[in-house]
């Protein structure tokens, strides 16, 4: 099976997301399966650490036209952590994404929302998303927030109905060192 990841890191950032992703997608592949990472080349990427750890990765450009864009236009709080607009976003994934022909995306980015994630629905059968903000809406058919005492509740209206919601820290993705 193969398995697309969306996520990013940068010094503003951080790269809690890429590594809660590398810790999920080293468990895939010691299982037999293949993962690709689509990550933007913020400053402070870490995409040589998933090349290190044997994963593809597809880097997204970052140059000084699109740093300049205005984010006030954009209804996502975090929009400006995607360093472009999430449609110029969608736009430069779309090919990765059809390539790819990936089973599973996994989406862990608070820039990326609803509008995004039904962009891709056409392009994989399924999506997961890796959120602890409960703060937008999101198109997915699984919801993970590992997040300690987060309630499915604080997810209901912000997924459909059908996605299956794992909150808690029951939920967390831990390396095999820590688990």
């Amino acid at each position: 099976m193969k398995i697309v990841f969306r996520v990013d890191a940068s010094i503003q950032i951080g790269s809690g997301h890429i590594m809660r992703c590398l810790t999920l997608a080293d468990q895939l592949k010691r299982d037999g399966h293949d993962c690709v990472f689509i990550c933007r080349a913020h400053d402070g990427h870490l995409g040589d650490l998933i090349r290190n750890r044997g994963h593809i990765l597809r880097l997204l450009s970052f140059n000084e036209e699109i740093k300049n864009f205005d984010f006030s236009s954009e209804s996502n709080a975090h929009a400006h952590w995607l360093g472009v607009s999430y449609s110029y976003d969608f736009k430069q994934c779309e090919g990765i994404l059809a390539d790819e022909s990936a089973h599973w995306l996994v989406v862990d980015h608070y820039a990326l929302d609803l509008r995004w994630q039904k962009s891709a629905r056409r392009f994989v059968r399924k999506i997961l998303v890796i959120d602890d903000l409960a703060d937008r809406t999101l198109d997915c058919d699984i919801l993970l927030d590992q997040t300690f005492g987060r309630k499915v509740a604080d997810y209901r209206d912000k997924v459909p109905m059908s996605c299956d919601i794992l909150c808690g820290s029951e939920y967390s993705l831990l390396s095999p060192e820590f688990a």
